[in-house]
């Protein structure tokens, strides 16, 4: 069953609202941190979410529009 789940073609209308749903948690979750004002304390975690937010981003301008 798994195989046949991972032989499955993704829609990429799907995939989009997916990833624009996950870009607008983490940009929400960088302005929570920079409104905390806690900005050096959390900077290790800020990366981890910029980081992520320029894969989904790239991610996203590959796909077809």
């Amino acid at each position: 069953m798994i195989a046949s789940a991972a032989s499955m073609n993704v829609n990429p209308l799907f995939l989009r609202h997916d990833l624009m749903i996950e870009l607008g948690r983490l940009e929400m979750a960088m302005q929570d941190i920079r409104d905390t004002s806690a900005l050096e304390l959390a900077a290790p975690q800020f990366q981890q979410l910029e980081s992520r937010r320029a894969r989904i981003n790239e991610a996203l301008s590959r796909l077809p529009a």
